[in-house]
């Protein structure tokens, strides 16, 4: 008879219960039994009323993350969909579970959370909750309530009923949250063996670092712990200095011996060179297992900060109402990148616009946009029903009635209101209005060759520099130009740009101040044959310096001067991050003014400035009061002179197309809501306030925000904010950001709490996406050709360093040494 093999594993077999039950230290079972009972009941009351059930809103779906490379930023924050803990590798889990510890419980704040139920007695989650329960999680997508502790540490389900009622499937019973001491929050957290205490003890444990065994077993001492804060704040610091300058990291060889090891080892090098005691405990004098300098070291840094710099944007924005400022680019490798910045009013009445996050979309559909915009606005404990505005620039896959981005946010909030962004409409306004009069488009056509047969070669170049140096002396020796410090510096023609219409205005100005230096370097290229200059630069010269000469092109080249000299200042301002949807309307009124009064009367002073102009450089005037023949158009304007020809066909077309297309391109946001902004203005001792007017605009376009009752008492608040414009305080004020902040200061936005309410949501209308084109300005410096195939993590992450370095800077090294050393368990002690 063969006897049985016993092993030895068969020792240590868990014991079958009968129900596969794993108990955690403490279990209360009865506990876990009585939350499974109220969520019963709220199962069998719903079967009672199901024909009465109020409908659920589907959230929309937030990517998940896989599993492999889990980092702070890269953690599903919605408990309602959220991978388990158990359900991670197990080398992964505890690096999830001081993720999620960094993060801390998501706590999904809204004004108004949704019913459920039935309709004769619906119920809320109420945010209040979280304050009394500082455990408590909620998730939009199930709209149900979660236990943070008791996720991180709970183990697999077990078939004990309620065991999974504040992980997995979610609590949402409200009406048996405030029910003395049947409270279904206080039943789970039960007595002390309860799981949920126990959960609680774990998670206390696990933030106390120097209290793991490990480190009982490996004594480190507090001499060791200052190096290895040295060590890692030396690291921090060659990574801050790099991410601000926007640098790059690694070399191409960082072996010992190569003489150049990149930027990141070779900042160490230095500040290692500066400090003994630095030098002392980095690179070569480091351990070998702490030396803080691996690509993998330098991310995880670079992402701490950009971790903290997004989280403190987070904090600033608290419950504040928002708006999303959107655009779209590719990077050097030919990735879309999307662009999102947060536009708020702080807490201090101040108006901020911050970087947020840089996303890598695959296409452009709107769906695809609105998809990656919820699944980082719900990373941050966004909420998309507290959107106020959208800015974008004007894409089809954006800006559409119907299919766009801005119409899908609308379905979800319908207070998002969608505001085309300003300068981008002033640059499709003047450069349309440049195009409907030919003599101003070939003036740009011409101006355009002129500037690119000068810069074109570095020899012409060295050439304009030369004749500018010998102008200024001629015209320093006739005592026609003032000397100084900083005074005559050498300039150089700009090229003009189809995008940007600054750049016009820029090129015009440029050629004006350098006129003969121009001249005379194209005259050459005309007159010199050989001697190295191309065959295509000879053949434009001559007809560009016979275009120079005409009074035409110095006619039109003054015109352009006046006129986008006006328009230019309004493109600046509309660029500012602190403007308002108020300002700007003023700021475009004012500026149409101001082109309305050049038509009227400033003709003469232009005419004589063009005359001035051609007998100093010697150009050909025609006597104005001759007839004028036109040889293309029809004859019967041959009885024209000349000088109605330049005023009304080329001067007053060119001021009235400008002001036409002004019209045109702003009407669509001469809105009823803007009109209605106007009335909160402080201009002119708030002249422009007008109550019915300021109650119609919280009630048609912010009944979300305003009760019926506030409504109410907002017309009673106003009644008494009339007399507002006689303290002092308030005389000197020019415009609604001014307003906000002053209401602030003198304490009376808690007096006027509703018209502090109504200020603060049309600040944070948005004006333009200058925010969003400055960062991909930013990503040009950080991602370049030699930088090609970064990572979009390491990407962002340095954007959002470079961008928000106000923020970042704030940060000191012993904090992120901190942080870096709670993120995830360390072999090496450092604190």
């Amino acid at each position: 008879m063969r006897l049985k093999v016993t092993k030895i594993d068969s020792f240590f077999k868990k014991k079958d219960t009968g129900d596969d039950a794993t108990v955690d230290p403490g279990q209360n079972e009865s506990d876990e039994w009585l939350v499974a009972q109220l969520d019963q009941e709220e199962d069998e009351e719903e079967e009672e009323e199901e024909e009465e059930e109020i409908p659920r809103q589907p959230s929309p779906k937030i990517r998940r993350v896989d599993h492999e490379g889990t980092s702070v930023l890269e953690v599903e924050r919605d408990p309602g969909i959220r991978c388990q803990i158990w359900e991670y590798p197990p080398d992964k889990q505890d690096q999830v579970v001081k993720a999620y510890m960094k993060h801390g419980p998501y706590q999904f704040v809204q004004d108004v959370y949704p019913p459920s139920g039935s309709k004769k007695h619906p119920r809320r989650f109420q945010a209040h909750w979280f304050k009394a329960f500082p455990w408590l999680e909620y998730s939009p997508t199930k709209d149900a309530a979660f236990c943070f502790p008791c996720f991180l540490f709970h183990k697999k389900p077990v078939r004990r009923v309620g065991s999974t009622a504040f992980t997995i499937k979610g609590f949402k019973n409200w009406k048996k949250v405030n029910d003395g001491t049947s409270c279904a929050f206080l039943t789970h957290m039960g007595s002390d063996g309860s799981a949920h205490r126990y959960s609680v003890q774990c998670y206390d444990n696990l933030k106390n670092q120097p209290c793991h065994i490990e480190h009982a077993v490996e004594k480190q001492t507090d001499e060791d712990i200052r190096k290895n804060r040295l060590r890692l704040g030396t690291s921090i610091d060659a990574v801050r200095w790099l991410a601000f300058q926007a640098c790059p990291f690694r070399g191409h060889d960082e072996s010992a011996h190569s003489k150049n090891q990149g930027n990141f080892l070779e900042m160490v090098n230095l500040l290692a060179s500066y400090d003994e005691n630095v030098k002392a405990v980095v690179l070569g004098n480091a351990p070998g297992n702490a030396k803080y300098t691996s690509a993998t070291i330098q991310q995880e840094i670079l992402d701490l900060m950009a971790f903290n710099v997004q989280k403190a944007i987070r904090n600033e924005i608290g419950d504040a109402k928002f708006c999303l400022i959107v655009d779209e680019s590719r990077d050097e490798s030919k990735k879309e990148q999307m662009a999102l910045v947060v536009r708020f009013v702080d807490k201090d009445g101040f108006v901020r616009e911050h970087f947020l996050d840089l996303i890598h979309v695959n296409d452009t559909y709107s769906a695809t946009l609105k998809h990656e915009l919820c699944s980082v606005l719900s990373f941050h404990n966004l909420d998309v029903k507290n959107i106020r505005g959208q800015g974008y620039d004007g894409a089809s896959n954006m800006r559409g009635e119907w299919n766009s981005l801005q119409a899908k946010f609308l379905e979800d909030c319908p207070y998002a209101y969608y505001v085309h962004c300003f300068v981008h409409q002033l640059q499709l306004a003047l450069v349309g209005a440049s195009k409907e009069v030919p003599e101003v488009y070939n003036f740009f056509e011409h101006l355009a060759t002129v500037v690119n047969t000068v810069l074109s070669s570095s020899k012409r170049n060295d050439d304009l520099h030369a004749n500018q140096v010998a102008e200024m002396e001629h015209l320093i020796e006739l005592n026609e130009l003032e000397t100084g410090s900083g005074a005559n510096q050498i300039r150089t023609l700009k090229r003009p740009g189809d995008t940007r219409w600054s750049s016009h205005y820029d090129s015009v100005c440029s050629l004006l101040k350098l006129y003969k230096p121009t001249y005379l370097v194209l005259k050459d290229i005309a007159t010199t044959r050989g001697s190295g200059t191309s065959p295509s630069a000879r053949a434009k010269a001559p007809g560009a310096v016979k275009s120079m000469m005409s009074f035409d092109f110095v006619f039109i080249m003054h015109v352009m001067r006046e006129l986008m000299g006006i328009t230019d200042l309004l493109c600046k301002k509309l660029q500012q991050k602190s403007q308002n949807i108020v300002n700007a309307m003023d700021d475009v009124a004012t500026t149409k003014k101001l082109i309305q009064n050049l038509r009227d009367h400033g003709w003469s002073s232009l005419v004589s400035d063009v005359k001035t102009f051609c007998n100093k450089h010697g150009i050909e005037i025609p006597d104005m009061n001759a007839y004028y023949a036109d040889y293309i158009r029809s004859r019967a304007k041959d009885q024209l002179t000349v000088e109605h020809h330049y005023r009304h066909d080329i001067f007053t077309v060119a001021v009235d197309q400008q002001i036409h297309e002004l019209n045109c391109r702003f009407s669509e946001q001469a809105t009823e809501l803007l009109i209605l902004c106007t009335s909160l203005d402080p201009k002119d001792s708030f002249k422009l306030l007008n109550i019915d007017d300021v109650c119609l605009l919280a009630s048609k376009f912010y009944p979300g925000d305003f009760s019926e009752q506030e409504i109410n008492n907002l017309r009673k608040q106003l009644q008494h904010y009339q007399l507002v414009p006689t303290n002092s305080n308030f005389k000197d004020l020019s415009t609604v950001a001014d307003l906000c902040r002053r209401l602030v200061e003198t304490g009376k936005s808690e007096e006027y709490y509703l018209i502090d309410r109504l200020i603060r949501l049309v600040l944070t209308l948005p004006v333009s996406t200058a925010t969003t084109e400055r960062a991909f300005s930013a990503m040009k410096l950080v991602k370049t050709r030699l930088r090609n195939k970064m990572g979009d993590d390491f990407l962002r992450d340095c954007l959002v360093i470079y961008i928000e370095k106000e923020i970042a800077i704030k940060f000191t090294t012993n904090r992120l040494i901190d942080d870096f050393y709670d993120i995830k368990t360390r072999r090496v002690r450092l604190k």
